[in-house]
């Protein structure tokens, strides 16, 4: 049986043996894809799976048994790694392996002769209030340490490498052992601190347990009505004046900062979706990860969501949605940097570096302004042959090496760590010695050679002492103004934080000739000037360059005075038609003050608005006035069928005590789209408004039978209860084309009493292959009448072969469909060619009797004992694999464009995951539960009941993905109980239920499933 090897080992070996060990590791010279999966772990062999771009050379630091799973990594000023190690991550998930009790480490590796590899090693602090710890920066004497629920400040004060105090920065953070909670610490130009956090961190508390508010007044606390999901945050060095800069991210690892005060990090998207991307963060921001309105899943349908599901994924077609620098398919985005520095080849000199573990790559992202924004290409610095090779963090050293810290699992994070013992660590340069630099950073002069460092602690030490000389140091900041670049763009920080200097350093960037330092000076107006930021922006208004107006659009996002509003119509002016990033940094401006900043801007342009910027305009801003302008948008008859969707849904996010009466005259309109309009203003009408009024209602049913089919149309009759609708219901069930939309029109129909509809049809002589795609629409209905029809079906024996068996799936598929169906197998009343179905359906039943039980029912060694370590070793027949997997896969996931969307999508699994990984995935679903999959069975007043992954909660609601791929809105006053459940919604056993040889073969063909990485950049 494979078991995961013990991590105690490490304290029983001799420090000599563990630095001489890495001492000898050599690029050896051999043929990777010729050794087996045991040796392809060997340190001995990690290079030979490195592909290493030009002009670069890849060394192994650092290996097991020195360190074992880095998380995070920083580097000091004297060159020493610092490492975060999570051996204890998601410990509850691997009940077979033994741990250290004493908790996770943090390690400090150091290369005392320079041969490029670490030859000792310091535990700076172990405990278990940092198990798993995802984030770590050394500043000066301090060490900052980010650990869901805290953040925590070490403090090394006499410099022996031991921590003489331990505070707690922020608490109260969610997330714990968990990877979407709390991230790393950046320091940046500016002297402020950066971070970010998951969707599961939620909320930041102080050390006394009391929820942070920040600058503006505003509780941060994702549950609150001002921000949501993951957030990035800034705030002054001792934790004051904290700042959300931007929310409504699903995990973003790291932030990075650059000279100029630009933001950049990525994030991961619910796994499965090739979503992944890179954000280029304007501040205060929505970047769409839930519907900004709802808060309710991006799966939620919604008038105007785009066709391709990375897309939908963030809501891009929303008005109020920064949109993506970059979307990058699937992955596990993890740390990335903003490298500055100059020993890397020049082509990677101001780009994104970023550490890929889902595709086992080190990427450099070449920027290129887009308007008001960038876009990027790929270029990769280090890819592995290793499926093992997990790289989570990058971090540049004091000689301006890239150092790279490697997982190094068949997996990537989630909710299980396939291997607790392993871990490495490379260094990236032109050339293989490791010599850091070292400068005296308490002189004025070393200093100013210190502040052109990349490394972090070099360049914290160095502002310090350039910032405690105050007008002493502008010598030093003069030189450094002269060398241009990045070296310019931090010493005008450094500048402007001299109090009487903070005007003329302000000007000189507003001034200079370049757009970069143009753009920064208005960042430094707005932290360092916020009495006087209007007269500032004058000087920038009407700026040639879209870089430079984005950030004065910005910045007028809490200013609301009448200048204010001015100075933001004449920025709306200069908007060019499919500038997205302009038009949202205008809605960024514009938010907290719709209403005052739109109506100057309609005082300039008066009735000359109706072109094509000033409907763009009109279509992102709040304003209450902006409505019956969208309405005249629609009505022109030069309006096209591709915008109406959109201009639909902006409704959404516009208030207008006429907005509903507007909304209804659409369905008397003439025009050329109005069977279109109608469609979209059905969708848009609210329902208590529609109750109002019998002539309202008349008007809707009238328009229902030229729309059926469409979601406005299932929207329709479901918000006004319309239950005389039926025929049409089964009609949509039976012949529509959208098969997500037929099965929430299924679910309405049983609802409404339309059963009887569905049970002639089964009975009928309509094609079997219609009933097929029927009884495949009632996966997921939970409807009593559903269910014994279904029921009645499988036991009359009229069906066929084939359709019985579909219909058993269907039953299956819900709790109240799982009672019946063990009920017939314990009964002895489901036919023999049937259980395997029934047993794979029942086998995942939150009914822990049911579970239990169900494979009794079948024959064979429930019980067999699997050695993954052999199983890795053999190859299948994939063509096997993929009958294997349409036997026992498609009923909940979902590869191109075969299977049902439930579990995560497989489409990129041969990507994500090791041979070693799938096999440990399917024998232990339990154990690695993706994040966002967590199963909860859902008991009603009624005594019904739902099982599924929750999608979206609300004040009022939440919304369950069930088997099938149904989704179904609950209201909180429905339920009774609502308890997570303590095992993967996947089969449980599943391994068990077919062969060896099968499940050989269907591993193998999960390891085809591959999408492939150059075709990446999906925007």
């Amino acid at each position: 049986m494979y078991k995961i090897h013990k991590y105690s080992f490490l304290a029983l070996l001799l420090p000599a043996i563990l630095f001489n060990s890495c001492n000898e590791i050599t690029p050896p010279a051999v043929d990777y894809a010729s050794l087996s999966e045991a040796e392809k772990r060997n340190p001995d062999n990690a290079l030979a799976s490195m592909e290493v771009a030009d002009g670069l050379q890849l060394s192994l630091f650092a290996s097991e048994p020195m360190l074992a799973n880095p998380t995070n990594m920083a580097i000091d000023a004297k060159g020493r790694i610092w490492i975060c190690e999570g051996t204890n991550y998601r410990s509850f998930a691997n009940p077979d392996i033994s741990y250290d009790n004493k908790g996770d480490r943090i390690l400090i590796l150091e290369d005392t002769d320079g041969d490029g590899k670490a030859d000792t090693q310091k535990v700076f602090y172990q405990g278990q209030d940092i198990n798993a710890a995802l984030g770590i920066v050394v500043l000066g004497n301090k060490i900052i340490v980010s650990d869901s629920p805290n953040v925590l400040v070490f403090t090394d004060e006499d410099g022996d490498d031991v921590p003489d105090s331990k505070d707690v920065l922020f608490s109260g953070i969610k997330g714990v052992d968990h990877d979407h909670g709390v991230h790393a610490f950046v320091f940046g130009p500016d002297g402020r601190l950066y971070f970010n956090q998951g969707n599961m961190g939620e909320r930041l508390l102080d050390k006394d347990g009391n929820t942070v508010v920040d600058i503006y007044g505003n509780k941060i606390d994702a549950e609150g009505p001002e921000y949501q999901e993951g957030m990035a945050f800034r705030m002054e060095e001792d934790g004051s004046d904290v700042e959300v800069l931007g929310d409504n991210f699903r995990n973003p690892y790291e932030l990075a900062v650059d000279s100029y005060g630009g933001l950049w990090q990525s994030d991961n998207d619910d796994d499965g979706n090739r979503g992944t991307r890179i954000n280029f963060v304007m501040e205060y921001g929505n970047y769409g990860y839930k519907d900004l309105l709802t808060r309710q899943s991006w799966r939620e349908r919604r008038t105007g969501w785009n066709d391709e599901i990375p897309k939908r994924h963030w809501h891009l077609n929303d008005p109020g949605t920064v949109p993506n620098l970059l979307q990058t398919g699937s992955g596990s985005p993890c740390g990335i940097l903003i490298y500055e520095d100059n020993l890397l080849p020049q082509k990677y000199h101001n780009q994104l570096i970023h550490a890929e573990p889902g595709h086992n790559v080190v990427r450099s992202y070449i920027l290129d302004k887009e308007g008001a924004g960038y876009g990027a290409k790929i270029q990769n610095l280090v890819k592995s042959k290793d499926d093992w090779f997990r790289p989570d963090d990058v971090t540049v050293a004091p000689d301006g090496s890239l150092f790279i810290s490697d997982w190094y699992d068949g997996g990537v994070g989630g909710h299980k760590a396939e291997d607790i013992e392993r871990g490495r660590i490379y260094r990236l340069a032109p050339e293989e010695n490791y010599k850091p630099t070292k400068l005296n950073l308490t002189t004025g002069e070393g200093a100013a050679k210190g502040l052109l460092s990349d490394n972090m602690d070099v360049f914290y030490q160095s502002w310090h002492t350039l910032h405690a000389l105050g007008e002493k140091a502008e010598p030093f900041l003069t030189d450094l103004i002269a060398k241009g670049g990045t070296a310019k763009a931090r010493a005008l920080w450094l500048g402007a934080k001299i109090p009487s200097k903070t005007n003329d350093y302000i000007q000189s960037a507003l001034s200079d000739t370049d757009e970069k330092y143009r753009a920064q000076g208005v960042r430094m107006a707005r932290y360092l000037a916020k009495g006087t930021l209007e007269g500032y922006l004058e000087n920038v208004a009407k700026d040639n360059s879209p870089q430079v107006r984005r950030e004065a659009a910005i910045a007028l996002a809490h200013l609301g005075t009448p200048k204010a509003a001015e100075l933001w119509a004449t920025l709306a002016q200069a908007y060019e038609v499919g500038d997205r990033w302009y038009l949202e940094a205008l809605g960024i401006g514009s938010d907290n003050y719709p209403n005052l900043y739109f109506k100057a801007w309609k005082n300039k342009v008066g009735t000359d608005w109706m072109n094509e910027s000033g409907k763009d305009i009109v279509w992102r801003t709040r304003a209450s006035e902006s409505v019956p302008m969208l309405a005249e948008m629609i009505r022109n008859d030069e309006v096209s069928d591709k915008e109406l969707p959109s201009y639909f849904r902006a409704f959404n996010f516009k208030e207008n005590p006429e907005k509903n009466e507007i909304l209804l005259a659409f369905l008397k309109l003439n025009h050329p789209l109005s069977q279109e309009i109608k469609r979209y203003a059905v969708g848009q009408l609210d329902a208590d408004f529609l109750k109002e009024s019998r002539q309202n209602i008349r008007s809707v049913k009238t328009v229902l039978p030229n729309i059926k089919g469409t979601p406005e149309w299932l929207m329709a009759i479901k918000k006004l209860n319309f239950k005389d609708q039926n025929e049409a219901l089964f009609d949509v069930v039976v012949n529509g084309k959208d098969e997500t939309l037929r099965k929430e029109t299924a679910t309405v129909l049983f609802d409404f009493g339309g059963g009887k509809l569905v049970d002639s049809y089964l009975k009928s002589d309509a094609p079997d292959a219609g009933k097929m795609e029927v009884l495949g629409m009632m996966n997921s209905v939970r409807n009593p009448e559903a269910i014994a029809l279904l029921s009645e079906n499988i036991l009359s024996k009229s069906l066929s072969l084939p359709l019985t068996q579909r219909a058993v799936e269907a039953l299956g598929n819900t709790g109240e469909g799982q009672q019946a169906l063990y009920a017939l197998l314990e009964e002895g009343k489901l036919p023999q060619e049937h259980k395997t179905t029934a047993v794979l359906k029942l086998m995942n039943s939150w009914d822990q009797e049911i579970s239990a039980n169900a494979t009794k029912y079948l024959n064979g060694d429930s019980d067999q004992e699997l050695d993954i370590d052999a199983l890795v070793e053999r190859n299948g027949d994939a063509a096997h694999g993929k009958k294997i997997y349409s036997t026992y896969c498609v009923a909940c996931h979902v590869s191109g464009k075969e299977g049902v969307e439930f579990g995560p999508a497989l489409s990129d699994i041969g990507n994500k995951l090791s041979k070693q990984f799938l096999y440990s995935s399917i024998i232990y679903p339990s154990a690695g539960i993706n994040f966002g999959y967590e199963g909860y069975n859902v008991k009603m007043n009624d005594g019904s009941s739902a099982t599924g992954y929750i999608l979206s909660r609300t004040e009022d609601a939440v919304t369950l993905k069930m088997m099938g791929g149904t989704q179904k809105e609950i209201p909180l006053a429905d339920i009774e109980n609502l308890a997570a459940m303590d095992k993967s919604l996947m089969t449980e056993g599943l391994a068990n239920v077919m062969s060896e040889d099968d499940l050989v073969d269907l591993v193998e063909y999960l390891g085809t499933l591959k999408v492939d990485e150059e075709i990446l950049a999906l925007n």
